[in-house]
C-alpha cells in the first residue's frame, strides 16, 4: 500500500477533538483551548468531551461512535485527542481502519493514543505523536510550533539534533512508536505493528526501573530489536522513584544503557517527546534517517501533503 499523507491544515480548519481513554479535566482542557487561541475550529461536543465512566470517559461504544464519525466525515481535516490515560486498546477493534483511507486526516496525540497511531501505521496513514488539547496550557512556543509545522508544513526536516549517541550508525526506515507500555501490550494481538526496517521511538512514565527493563525485555525477546533499523529513546518521566526496601536500586538511565547499549542497530537518546515537559511533535508512518552518531534525526517527507 502506499504512504498516505494527510491533507494540510490552514488556520481555521474545522478540527475535532475526542476523548477516546480517560476522563477529561474540565480546567486543564479549557486552558488548552485558550492557548490554542482559534488557531483551528475546534469541533466538539461537551456532554461526550466531558462523560465519565470509571476511569473510562464514558462508555466504550460512544466513545468509538464519536471516533468513527470524526474518521469518516470529510469536512474534519483533523482529529487531536483530548487527553490520554487508558481506553483506546479497548475499543481499537471497532476503529474504521479502512476510514483513515478514505478520509485521510491528521490524528494527533500520545500516550494511551499510541494504539490508534500505530493502527494509523498499519494503514499506513500518516500520524502525528504530539501534545493534546489538554497539554496545550503548559506547552513551550517550541512545542507548540512543532505541532503547527507538522500540521501546517508539506515539507522534509530536521526534527531533532544534539541526540546523545549510544550505539552509532546510520538508519533509514518509517518512523514508528511511542509510549512503551501501550506498545508492548500490543505484542501479540492482531493490533501488532510491523515493526520491519522501522525506525523506533520510545517514552514512558511512572515506570520504576525493574518494570522498563522488563518491558525491553520482553520487546526484545518478540524480536522487535531484531526487526527495526533504530531506535531512539525520549523522556523517561518519573522512572527514578525510590522502590521500597531497595537500597541505591539502578536509575532509569543505567537500565536503558544496559538495555540497549548492547544492540546492532543505531540507538539514540535525547528525543525531546514524551509526558515530560518537553512535547515536541514527530510525523509517525514517514520515512525518517536516524544519524546516531552525529545525534540527528530528519523527517525525507513531511507528515501532510
Amino acid at each position: 500500500m502506499k504512504l498516505i499523507r494527510p491533507p494540510r491544515l490552514y488556520p481555521g480548519d474545522p478540527v475535532a477533538v475526542v476523548a477516546a481513554s480517560g476522563p477529561v479535566n474540565q480546567e486543564k482542557f479549557s486552558a488548552g483551548v485558550e492557548a490554542l487561541g482559534g488557531r483551528y475550529d475546534l469541533i466538539y461536543d461537551e456532554s461526550s468531551l466531558f462523560a465519565r465512566k470509571g476511569f473510562l470517559a464514558g462508555e466504550d461504544a460512544h466513545r468509538l461512535e464519536v471516533l468513527n464519525t470524526a474518521i469518516r466525515d470529510p469536512e474534519c481535516r483533523a482529529i487531536i485527542l483530548a487527553r490520554g490515560g487508558y481506553g483506546l486498546t479497548r475499543i481499537l477493534p471497532g476503529i474504521d481502519q479502512a476510514g483513515l483511507r478514505v478520509h485521510p486526516k491528521a490524528i494527533v496525540g500520545y500516550s494511551d493514543v499510541t494504539a490508534l497511531l500505530s493502527m494509523c501505521y498499519d494503514a499506513r496513514v500518516a500520524s502525528i505523536h504530539g501534545p493534546m488539547v489538554s497539554d496545550f496550557g503548559g506547552l513551550s512556543d517550541g512545542d507548540r510550533d512543532s505541532l503547527f509545522n507538522l500540521l501546517e508544513n508539506s515539507d522534509p526536516g530536521e526534527i531533532f539534533a544534539g541526540l546523545e549517541t549510544l550505539v552509532e550508525g546510520r538508519a533509514r526506515g518509517r518512523l514508528m512508536g511511542g509510549n512503551l507500555e501501550v506498545l508492548s501490550r500490543l505484542l501479540g494481538t492482531p493490533f501488532q505493528p510491523n515493526f520491519e526496517g522501522a525506525v523506533l521511538f520510545l517514552e514512558e512514565v511512572g515506570e520504576f526501573p525493574y518494570r522498563v527493563d522488563r518491558l525491553l525485555t520482553h520487546l526484545e525477546m518478540a524480536g522487535v530489536f531484531e526487526s527495526v533499523a533504530g531506535i531512539l529513546i525520549g523522556d523517561f518521566t518519573d522512572c527514578d522513584e525510590l522502590e521500597e526496601g531497595v537500597v541505591q536500586p539502578p536509575s532509569i538511565n543505567d537500565v536503558l544503557l544496559e538495555r540497549l547499549g548492547r544492540l546492532e542497530v543505531p540507538v539514540a537518546l535525547g528525543g525531546a517527546f514524551g509526558h515530560g515537559d518537553r512535547k515536541r511533535s514527530l510525523p509517525v508512518g514517514v520515512p525518517v534517517e536516524l544519524d546516531a552518531g552525529r545525534g540527528v534525526l530528519t523527517a525525507i517527507e513531511g507528515a501532510v501533503s
